[in-house]
């Protein structure tokens, strides 16, 4: 299964790159290493990451890779990595729809 980056998560990723590098190369190298081994591990075994409490949408998983969270939903024919950030930072901000229903139960058979 192919795996992205939406475009938010991508630039994380060029930024994380970056400020690791201006530290320590082998630490980017490192960084960049890890994301790809995570896309090769998601397009194997897409349930790999936990449900995420903190974003109360049925379907979205949560990956720990080292100090980094990565938020990620199974679409039809993809897994879309949408959201990446160090532990230490702030969770993003969930905008979520005034007629989303969050008591109503899954239809996703993995959350039942």
């Amino acid at each position: 299964m192919k795996v992205t980056l939406s475009p938010k998560a991508r630039e994380y990723v060029r930024r994380e790159a970056k400020y690791l590098k201006s530290g320590s190369p082998r630490a980017a190298q490192q960084f960049a290493d890890d994301i790809k081994r995570l896309r090769q591990g998601l397009s194997r075994f897409p349930e790999m990451g936990k449900f995420n409490d903190e974003i109360p949408v049925p379907g979205v998983l949560r990956f720990v890779m080292g100090p980094y969270l990565l938020d990620y939903e199974i679409l039809d024919d993809e897994i879309s990595i949408f959201a990446i950030r160090h532990g230490r930072e702030r969770p993003p901000r969930v905008e979520i729809d005034d007629d989303f229903d969050l008591e109503q139960p899954s239809t996703d058979p993995r959350f039942k």
